[in-house]
């Protein structure tokens, strides 16, 4: 029997905990068969802008296979642990002063940027192979993907206003509030050929 797989992937996530944002990527699958039965794998997916608020991610699984292999098809669970990197755009929008400076006259001043967050991933699930030569292998993951994540950092604008009668206003301060540690189940998809060594 062929000890290393290397094969790749497309793959589909669910939303849910992840900023509610869908998203389909690809990446690649490298497999250690020690036994017949049980094997070491890591797998690395990244997904593309997803959503208005352009959500990529970059997902790393690392674990376990293990189950019943027979000639043409194999049936496997797996438990993998891991990372999800989740980054998004946002836009903050600041009020200003217009110039002349009046007590009346108020511009929002947008200001763009991008959040990260890196939580604990683990990818529980089945996997279903098909064997159409001695080196070739088509693989079909279906997963229950539980993360922990940092919710989106909101943005709270206060206004500054000086000491002067009547108050004239300053400049916006801006308050970073982070989000809660959230931990979620998302479905996961992935369909994907390998070539045994």
């Amino acid at each position: 029997m062929p000890k290393i797989e290397v094969g790749a992937q497309i793959s589909g996530l669910a939303g849910g905990s992840f900023g509610d944002q869908e998203g389909v990527g690809g990446g690649g699958r490298v497999t250690f068969n020690l036994t017949k039965s049980f094997a070491l794998e890591g797998e690395l997916n990244y997904f593309p802008s997803a959503g208005f608020n352009n959500v990529r991610r970059f997902q790393g699984q690392f674990g376990v296979k293990s189950g019943l292999r027979f000639n043409k098809f194999g049936v496997f669970g797996k438990v993998r642990p891991g990372f999800i990197n989740t980054k998004q755009d946002f836009t903050v929008y600041i009020p200003t002063p217009c110039v002349p400076v009046t007590t009346t006259c108020i511009q929002y001043l947008p200001i763009s940027g991008v959040s990260s967050d890196t939580g604990f991933s683990l990818d529980v699930g089945g996997v279903a192979e098909l064997y159409p030569s001695k080196r070739i292998v088509v693989r079909l993951d279906v997963g229950d993907t539980i993360a922990n994540r940092q919710g989106p950092t909101y943005f709270i604008s206060q206004p500054i206003f000086n000491s002067q009668q009547p108050p004239t206003l300053v400049n916006g301060g801006i308050f970073a509030v982070p989000g809660s540690n959230v931990t979620g189940h998302s479905l996961q998809l992935s369909a994907g050929v390998g070539f045994r060594f």
